[in-house]
């Protein structure tokens, strides 16, 4: 029997389970705290992850409830799913455990839009979508619902028409500023003329608009005045680097990584799902459980760094 049952509340967050709601922008704490209190050891495993190696936040899995609750950099939730083991409803439809198919099936019965997107559909007015098992097959499950403040399909996601230049695929950081190429406070025009087309789009959280350059191995971050806030250098289908004072740091293990700098003066202080140069202002990412082995997956300089 599942500890979690939900109700969404739009654009807000989730009740139903707790005397109180766990809110959309609440902190890390303040949630832990929440569900520690009202179900005590029953809260169980909780795992820490992150959702994707550009992310900045960190995710915590509850694994008996099934309830995925993402962070942005300031520990707030801003993102959360749940999935098959917490019973989810909405408008007395129940979310999960039932045929994907007839899920939508039902919602659209009492009124409600519904956007057919790639990987499931989108409830734009309620502030929810809908992950399919297999969108090709809608008589198999709901995979998960996630809960958003800002809806994830709501930024126009283009190519940029920039004429292409020769892919960055080395990149040596500069202390405290970015990379020879990339500095933190540079105009978002001036870096499209020189690093070329970008997929452009709105960030979930932490800026006001992204720039993702594939062969650079770049996601770029800006802020309302479109300064670059934010650089992660990391690559997903092309290889490349990044070094400091000559020490490779992606895709190595991070106590090597680690070991390598420590040689040249450079100290790390280990973070959660991180290690930060605090010397140099940019910080070393990993994916998940954190241990000497799990290779360093992006390398991000940000103003909070």
């Amino acid at each position: 029997m599942s500890l979690f049952g939900w109700g969404i509340l739009p654009f807000q967050g989730i009740g139903g389970l707790l005397a109180k709601p766990l809110l959309l922008g609440m902190t890390r704490r303040e949630i832990d705290r929440r569900l520690t209190r009202a179900l005590g050891d029953a809260v169980g495993e909780i795992r820490t992850f992150r959702k994707a190696f550009w992310d900045t936040g960190v995710c915590d899995h509850y694994l008996e409830g099934d309830l995925i609750l993402c962070y942005d950099d300031t520990d707030r939730l801003y993102y959360l799913e749940i999935h098959d083991a917490a019973p989810a409803h909405y408008d007395d439809v129940l979310l999960t455990g039932r045929p994907y198919g007839k899920v939508v099936a039902d919602l659209r019965a009492r009124g409600h839009r519904v956007v057919d997107g790639e990987a499931g559909c989108e409830v734009p007015e309620a502030g929810f979508n809908l992950t399919a098992v297999d969108v090709e097959d809608d008589s198999l499950g709901v995979e998960s619902v996630g809960v958003f403040l800002r809806s994830p399909a709501e930024g126009v996601i283009r190519m940029s028409r920039e004429p292409g230049v020769p892919a960055i695929t080395e990149h040596d950081l500069v202390s405290g500023e970015g990379t020879r190429a990339v500095r933190l406070g540079q105009d978002r025009w001036e870096l499209r003329a020189r690093l070329g087309p970008a997929l452009q789009s709105v960030p979930g959280y932490g800026g006001a608009a992204q720039d993702w350059y594939f062969d650079h191995g770049l996601i770029l971050t800006f802020d309302e005045d479109e300064r670059l806030k934010r650089l992660v250098i990391s690559y997903v289908g092309a290889k490349g680097t990044a070094r400091f004072r000559d020490v490779p740091l992606l895709d190595r293990p991070y106590a090597d990584v680690v070991a390598d700098l420590a040689a040249l003066g450079v100290a790390v202080e280990p973070g959660e799902l991180c290690g930060r140069v605090p010397g140099h202002g940019f910080t070393l990412s990993l994916m998940g459980r954190q241990n000497p082995a799990m290779p360093v997956s992006a390398v991000v300089f940000s103003g909070s760094s």
